[in-house]
């Protein structure tokens, strides 16, 4: 992260990295999700609406991107964004979750502005408000930048920003007041207000942002789609989302992509806390097995009958 880069990230929010992925990447990434669209035609997909998939699944991680492989599990430590989350995290953050958002004329979104406000208070109206815990926040000291939630937002099509894409208040997130009511929703592009920055990407870049700077996702107008990746990070010690990543669950990773999946801890991916995360990734392989065996049993019974 050269001078240029940190002084545009600390004076707005947020920087564009620009070929962030290679072709045969965005073309990985975009042909795993067409299948999944295929299976399941919907708009929203990964970790970040946590839910459960049926009563049995597992019970501290969620449905995700990562169970998608290839590319999807690149991204984790990407080598062209690392850089980025060492200087902007530091050492020892984590992915905290993701997911991917598909916008278009069928799904037209609205801008709906969150977040903004240096020690993560957005108003009482915002959704990572006052009841987020602070863990959206963002200030430098000392040579060092500290964020809260960051998030990487890779662009898989071309996005100009008169058809739609991300928007901020650029250096909201140093703001110390709520972000007025009155701008917070436009439902159309010419409802924005003047204060919002709508920013260009192409496919293949990727747009790193701090959660504590207002933003949101510009009405869409115009043909085509906006296919987004979003993976967000923490500092280990802080989480966001209420599930975690169950390493296991997603076939062969490098040890550091395991330490950026392990689960929230003021230690981080230290000897001390990876025996406590083993130990349940091994309880809960072994519910798994147990209950497959129950639902065999279960079945031979009922087919015998």
């Amino acid at each position: 992260m050269n001078d240029e880069e940190k002084y545009l990230f600390d004076l707005r929010g947020y920087i564009v990295v620009k070929n962030a992925l290679s072709v045969e990447q965005i073309e990985d990434l975009s042909s795993r999700l067409e299948a999944r669209r295929k299976m399941k035609e919907q708009r929203h997909f990964g970790s970040d609406r946590t839910s459960f998939g049926t009563d049995e699944g597992p019970a501290w991680s969620a449905p995700s991107l990562l169970e998608w492989g290839g590319t999807y599990i690149d991204l984790i430590d990407l080598p062209t964004i690392a850089p980025y989350l060492d200087a902007l995290l530091g050492t020892g953050y984590r992915l905290d979750h993701d997911y991917i958002n598909v916008v278009n004329a069928e799904h037209p979104s609205r801008l709906y502005l969150h977040g903004g406000g240096h020690l993560g208070a957005g108003g009482p109206r915002d959704v990572v408000g006052p009841s987020d815990g602070g863990q959206c926040y963002y200030h430098y000291n000392n040579g060092r930048f500290f964020n809260g939630l960051l998030t990487v937002a890779f662009e898989l099509n071309d996005v100009s920003p008169s058809t739609g894409g991300f928007a901020c208040v650029a250096g909201s997130h140093k703001v110390n007041f709520p972000l007025p009511s009155d701008w917070r929703v436009s439902k159309s592009q010419a409802d924005i207000p003047e204060c919002v920055d709508r920013v260009n990407a192409d496919a293949g870049d990727a747009i790193i942002f701090t959660e504590a700077c207002a933003h949101g996702t510009v009405p869409w107008e115009g043909g085509g789609e906006r296919r987004t990746v979003f993976y967000k990070y923490c500092p280990h010690a802080v989480a966001w989302g209420p599930c975690y990543y169950n390493a296991d669950h997603y076939g062969d990773l490098t040890e550091n992509q395991r330490a950026i999946l392990m689960p929230p801890s003021a230690y981080g991916p230290h000897s001390h806390t990876a025996p406590i995360w083993k130990r349940a990734q091994a309880e809960q392989a072994e519910l798994a097995r147990l209950r497959k065996e129950v639902a065999e049993l279960k079945n031979g019974r009922e087919s015998a009958q």
